[in-house]
Formats: structure tokens, C-alpha cells, sequence
């Protein structure tokens, strides 16, 4: 079974273009990991600009390496940028994580 993880986050008109690209060479490099199924960007624009991005990993081993990665910094660092919390959802075998999922992956 392969896992995933969702992010969901708002970002100003402004910061699109930025944020944008920005995905665009991190999605890139996200692709050629060992392990990546797939990992997709969607953006829903209107007075704020709602961004979903997803990665599915074959499993969760290389879906925990991704999350010890510095991609996966980077794009912690781009959420930060967010208007509010951005919500981050695992789907692993055992169920369904939030952020602390990732938080325990990473060490703390």
C-alpha cells in the first residue's frame, strides 16, 4: 500500500508566483527520490490563493526518508510562509497522522 502526505495551505496573491516556483524545483527533485510514486501541486486562486500539494511514497520507510530529507525542509520553510497553519495529513497504513507524525519522524 502506498502512503501519502497532503499539505493544504493559503498564501497571498502576491506570493504565488514565488511559491510557485519554488515547488516547481523542489517537485522536481522530490521525483527522482528512490521510492516516489508521484507528488502534484494544485492551486485554487481568489482572494487568497489556496495551494494542495501531495507525495505518495511506495512506502512509509521511503515516505520517512523523504520527511528526513532537506527537500522536505524546504518545503516546511515554504509553508511557514502561509497566511494561517497549514493542515498536513498523513495516510499510512496504520491510519491517518497529522503534522506531529513528521515532527516524530524528524526527531522531535
Amino acid at each position: 500500500m502506498a502512503v501519502r502526505m497532503t499539505a493544504d495551505w493559503s498564501v497571498l496573491p502576491g506570493e504565488v508566483e514565488v511559491i510557485g516556483a519554488a515547488m516547481q524545483s523542489l517537485m522536481v527533485a522530490i521525483r527522482a527520490q528512490p521510492g516516489c510514486v508521484s507528488c502534484s501541486l494544485s492551486t485554487q486562486l481568489g482572494e487568497q490563493t489556496r495551494l494542495r500539494y501531495e507525495e505518495e511514497w511506495r512506502t512509509e520507510n521511503d515516505l520517512n526518508l523523504q520527511l528526513r530529507s532537506e527537500q522536505f525542509a524546504k518545503l516546511a520553510n515554504l509553508m511557514e510562509r502561509a497566511m494561517e497553519r497549514p493542515r498536513i495529513e498523513f495516510s499510512l497504513p496504520g491510519g491517518t497522522r497529522g503534522i506531529e507524525y513528521a515532527e516524530e519522524v524528524r526527531g522531535g
